[in-house]
């Protein structure tokens, strides 16, 4: 039940992030739903499930949308990872850590992508990125990181009270 419902968020964050959030721009920036939601699953599950969640999630926007197959995979595995390990003492219900970690993870995913299609191509203009590209980025995706995360947080609360309901049965 929880592989199915982790997929079906990933696959609506999916389908919202490439048809509806393709027209709402702000600077010429997109937010990355895909990310917000890796982040805020393995912030409420674990680092383990967050990096199987955002390998998949990747995965998933690397065969329908890019151009090498496996640079969104491994970034947002990282990021899944990364926001699931520490925080496992932290508060679920604090709403501000997701904010926080969400701009840390847009400047891993923007830096990892900057790296990958222009420094290696000989572009260092890296202070253009930053200002065009990276500070929006956190902009948006933090200004959207308290209500995905909300969703996500309900639909979690849900899916473990169901658990545990299971288990008292057995």
């Amino acid at each position: 039940m929880r592989i199915l419902t982790i997929f079906i968020m990933i696959f609506i964050s999916f389908i919202l992030q490439s048809t509806i959030f393709e027209y709402v721009e702000f600077f010429g920036i997109r937010p990355n739903i895909i990310l917000i939601a890796v982040a805020s699953v393995a912030l409420l599950r674990s680092d383990i499930e967050g990096a199987v969640t955002g390998f998949f999630a990747g995965l998933l926007q690397d065969i329908v949308f890019g151009w090498a197959i496996g640079l969104n995979a491994l970034l947002y595995m990282c990021i899944g990872a990364a926001c699931g390990k520490p925080f496992k003492d932290f508060y679920r219900e604090n709403y501000l850590l997701p904010i926080f970690l969400v701009a840390g993870a847009t400047v891993f995913y923007e830096f990892g992508i900057f790296t990958a299609t222009f420094l290696f191509r000989g572009r260092l203009d890296m202070l253009y990125y930053i200002q065009r590209i990276i500070v929006p980025s956190i902009a948006y995706n933090a200004f959207l990181a308290f209500p995905i995360y909300r969703i996500i947080y309900s639909v979690n609360k849900s899916l473990e009270n169901k658990e545990r309901a299971g288990r008292r049965f057995y």
